[in-house]
């Protein structure tokens, strides 16, 4: 019975309290961990994981709607990694976020929530511009699609709108 449980923890993402606090104390760890609870279908948790005045700015109600209505903003953080992180000092860091099938290239501020862990710090901006990433990639499938609206052929491969990432990495 312990083995079983234990490989179950090891196959699922990073629930544990201490493991999550140690991973979030590393800024390089601040995206990877969003996109985990943005995969697992955690939205709150997501939620969370940005600072106090994003969440201002995007309330829960609308960060789980953009996240559960559309494809395009799931698609965008799932492939989309961070190509490295600079810390300026103790309280606030950027994490460089790319991803070439969104042609996304962006510098977002990370701050230090209560010197306990890292957060998202996303500005007013940074949403329009994840926005019109988002909004710049569904045109460019339907452009692929020959002008057809969700109804992909059975064979159709998401077109990326970038090649390579635009830091090279």
């Amino acid at each position: 019975m312990q083995i079983l449980l234990a490989a179950l923890v090891a196959f699922c993402p990073a629930q544990d309290g201490a493991e999550l606090r140690r991973r979030l104390k590393d800024p390089a760890q601040v995206w990877p961990v969003f996109r985990e609870f943005l995969a697992a279908g955690q939205y709150a948790k997501a939620h969370l994981m940005l600072s106090e005045e994003a969440r201002r700015r995007v309330p829960y109600e609308q960060f789980f709607l953009f996240f559960t209505a559309f494809e395009a903003p799931r698609r965008m953080v799932e492939t989309t990694d961070a190509h490295g992180v600079e810390t300026s000092d103790a309280s606030a860091a950027t994490v460089r976020l790319c991803g070439a099938e969104f042609g996304l290239f962006r510098d977002v501020r990370l701050v230090m929530f209560q010197k306990l862990m890292w957060v998202l710090d996303l500005t007013g901006e940074d949403i329009e511009y994840l926005k019109g990433r988002a909004l710049g990639w569904y045109r460019h499938q339907v452009r692929k699609a020959d002008g057809w609206h969700f109804a992909y052929p059975p064979d159709w491969t998401y077109a990326p709108v970038a090649r390579t990432c635009v830091c090279g990495k």
